[in-house]
């Protein structure tokens, strides 16, 4: 293993061996701190930042905030098992709470920049780490990117994809909890009530039947969906139920906004006398396959794996819907593994070193 690589391998080790999770805030100030002390000496212009109780960082060579390219983490991790944030090693594959999602690619980044701070003149990049992406990034690369300032020219951010593949569409997303109110009355006269859970489930009926059914006939179903999540009401069976809730999930494609999206479902809700509160939002991302930063990234990667790299789409939102929203072009891409949120998350060890090495001629490829 190169002197890189087994670098690489021992930040994976640290940084997993850190619970971040949302619920432990000492530990997610700990894994920012890590990162920084890491990155400390070097001609980085390093900044911290703290928002209610999510710690994040970002990193640059030159005095902007508006890199050429931003190089965009999270540090944070679902809840896990204690034994899961204790790192296996067998073989080739690493086990652990983050090895893939996302503190594998993370230390793959951290030791980019590292590395390229030991260059006579530094490329102008920048690397954005936060700790709240797996709560929806309120705290982190919403706030950076919306209240900070931070922007770029280019995002790459390595948390998807799978096997260094090039996502360059990902759906947007709403979530939404419906709410609505009716009369308790003894089960055995509906008639003397007013029934909460009847208007949720009217509601929703009509608000699906504008989405397409499965199948679809689309193989890839780039189309708009919905997904009835959670649903609750009542206290018991006996009576009618005075209250009614649902969370709902909806995925979208462009030409639809968030706001569009939002307004539409209003207008439903409102017949049935329903609520609405947005819980999460955000936008389709949407970036051009024929960006020569695309073709760079997607050149760099091909001729490290030697292989072809595809162009995929994502279903599931990432951080690069902020940054569409600031109309920055993005790309998401991983290092190889599986089993994000489960008891059974891996990473392929060596796979770590080909993100880096892709990452590493990517900019050779963009300075050219």
């Amino acid at each position: 293993m190169s002197e890189i690589r087994e670098e690489i391998l021992n930040l994976v080790m640290d940084l997993v061996r850190i619970k971040s999770t949302a619920d432990r805030p000492e530990e997610l100030k700990k894994v920012i701190d890590y990162a920084e002390n890491y990155l400390k000496g070097t001609p980085l212009k390093i900044t911290r930042y703290e928002r209610n109780g999510k710690h994040s960082l970002v990193a640059t060579f030159r005095d902007t905030k508006e890199p050429d390219v931003m190089f965009v983490g999270h540090m944070d991790v679902v809840e896990a098992e204690d034994w899961q944030f204790e790192p296996k090693i067998e073989g080739d594959r690493i086990f652990g709470r983050g090895v893939i999602d996302m503190k594998g690619p993370d230390a793959a980044m951290l030791a980019l920049f590292k590395k390229l701070a030991e260059l006579d003149k530094q490329p102008d990049i920048g690397l954005m780490l936060t700790t709240d992406e797996e709560v929806g990034s309120e705290n982190g690369v919403e706030y950076l990117l919306k209240e900070e300032g931070w922007g770029a020219r280019f995002a790459v951010i390595p948390d998807g994809g799978g096997a260094l593949n090039i996502v360059y569409r990902g759906k947007g997303v709403v979530h939404l909890r419906a709410k609505a109110k009716g009369k308790a009355y003894h089960g055995s006269m509906p008639w003397m009530g007013e029934n909460a859970i009847d208007k949720i489930i009217s509601f929703y009926n009509e608000l699906k039947g504008h989405f397409p059914k499965e199948p679809c006939g689309d193989p890839i179903h780039w189309h708009n969906t919905i997904n009835l999540g959670r649903i609750s009401g009542g206290k018991v069976v006996n009576q009618i139920p005075d209250h009614a809730e649902a969370d709902i999930d909806i995925r979208f494609v462009k030409p639809w906004t968030s706001k569009k999206m939002f307004d539409f479902v209003k207008e439903i809700a409102d017949k049935y006398s329903v609520e609405l509160e947005l819980i999460s939002r955000g936008e389709p991302v949407e970036t051009d396959p024929d960006h020569p930063y695309v073709q760079a990234f997607k050149r760099a990667a091909e001729s490290v794996l030697g292989r072809n790299v595809e162009l995929v789409v994502e279903y599931g939102a990432t951080d690069g819907r902020f940054f569409a929203e600031k109309d920055i072009p993005n790309i998401v891409t991983c290092a190889e593994g599986g089993g994000a949120h489960s008891k059974d998350e891996w990473a392929r060890i060596s796979s770590y070193g080909e993100l880096f090495d892709t990452m590493m001629k990517f900019l050779e490829e963009i300075g050219k």
